[in-house]
């Protein structure tokens, strides 16, 4: 699956939104939609509590793998992506950053 990003907010690099899109054909939405795109893998690498009430029912996703400390906002999250046949890989696990 491509990756991901329509209209390219303020805080993303445009010149890199559109090398991603004309090199590798990677589609451009909102943040906001970014939860509901169909892919494979889900990588929250910025802020933690990505996954919560609101954007777990999104989730269009096989895999929840990504670099940000504190993914779930609370630990039951975990379950919740589980229950949805999410497969998550926590950040620990999978950064060895985390760990140094």
């Amino acid at each position: 699956m491509a990756a991901v990003m329509d209209a390219v907010p303020d805080d993303i690099d445009a010149l890199k939104a559109e090398r991603a899109h004309r090199d590798f054909g990677a589609k451009i939405v909102s943040l906001d939609e970014i939860f509901s795109v169909e892919c494979d893998v889900f990588a929250p690498c910025a802020l933690g509590s990505a996954m919560n009430d609101t954007t777990i029912p999104k989730l269009k996703a096989k895999i929840v793998a990504g670099a940000a400390n504190n993914q779930l906002a609370q630990p039951r999250h975990g379950d919740d992506l589980h229950a949805r046949g999410i497969l998550y890989a926590p950040d620990y696990a999978i950064n060895a950053g985390g760990l140094v």
